[in-house]
């Protein structure tokens, strides 16, 4: 629908409690990738805290994404949790302890609120954030969601 404008992300959000609070992905890392941002990332298998994927933004925002991800695991301390795996082609994953909603309504850390839960994202694709310069810049055509046409993808996820 072209008046909507450009979609931000293509993919499903799981909540899980915040008991699972330990990730671990084979994509690239070990900090947060984006389609225009990943450039000097290496592939691996990389793991941390949940918490560890907020970034220390003056005003919270989009942050914590994993771009060329292959699987990735979402456990409590025991070792318990969720394994999620893209069929076809790598994905997008992201684990952190607030929804985009959240964060989106937060003007300052503070005003996050207490952590609950666990929110998982899987997606078959993110736009790029954009941002070349201070002023503004929009994200560049080729990192944004083509949605002109019928957009799929499917993956797994089973207990662990």
């Amino acid at each position: 629908v072209k008046e909507l404008g450009d979609m931000p992300e293509f993919g499903v959000i799981f909540k899980f409690n915040a008991d699972y609070d330990n990730v671990q992905w084979y994509g690239l890392g070990e900090a947060e990738t984006y389609a225009d941002r990943k450039k000097g990332a290496k592939l691996g298998i990389y793991q941390n805290k949940i918490v560890d994927n907020i970034a220390r933004y003056m005003v919270p925002q989009e942050c914590g994404a994993k771009e060329e991800v292959r699987w990735a695991k979402v456990t409590d301390r025991k070792g318990r949790g969720m394994y999620f795996e893209m069929a076809e082609e790598p994905m997008m994953f992201s684990a952190l302890p607030y929804t985009p909603h959240e964060m989106e309504n937060a003007m300052h850390p503070y005003e996050l609120p207490q952590i609950h839960y666990t929110v998982v994202r899987v997606a078959k694709g993110q736009m790029g954030i954009g941002g070349d310069d201070s002023w503004g810049a929009y994200t560049h055509q080729e990192y944004l969601l083509n949605a002109d046409g019928k957009m799929e993808f499917s993956f797994s996820f089973k207990g662990i």
